[in-house]
């Protein structure tokens, strides 16, 4: 039973995912990716965190007459306006991320398949070698028994 190799065509050639998803990427997402990716990092935290402790601590301390004093409602009214700038543009580079993950999930999924195609062949192909060498031994080890006797 002679084995044949599957067809060239019908492997899959593993490609670069991060690139095909780059190319898709238009100027506005390129500025969603950056600003998500630059938010939701530690350094942001710790720049929000220290930008509204100053702010407090000025208005408090060093102010001679704060514009905005406790309870703090400007700060608050900064901190509403960059959260309503910001909750679209993160939503929207996350969606973009989760595009990129799909693309990627995506490529390893054809490229499992392809390899779980090509050992399924190679374990048939072996199969078969096992098969013809036991028939061989088979054969050989009747013609000697038959010098034998």
């Amino acid at each position: 039973m002679p084995l044949i190799d599957p067809p060239a065509h019908s492997r899959h050639t593993p490609h670069n995912s991060n690139q095909e998803h780059l190319q898709t990427l238009g100027i506005q997402d390129r500025i969603a990716l950056v600003v998500t990716s630059a938010i939701g990092t530690m350094y942001a935290v710790y720049f929000f965190a220290t930008f509204m402790a100053g702010w407090m601590i000025w208005q408090t301390h060093f102010a001679g007459h704060p514009f905005d004093p406790y309870p703090f409602a400007f700060l608050l009214f900064l901190g509403n306006i960059v959260q309503l700038l910001l909750m679209p543009l993160i939503m929207v580079g996350q969606n973009i991320q989760s595009r990129h993950a799909s693309i990627r999930a995506e490529e390893e999924f054809r490229t499992t398949l392809s390899s779980y195609h090509d050992i399924t062949h190679i374990l048939n192909h072996l199969d078969a070698q096992d098969t013809e060498m036991l028939r061989q031994t088979k054969l050989l080890q009747e013609l000697l028994s038959s010098k034998k006797n």
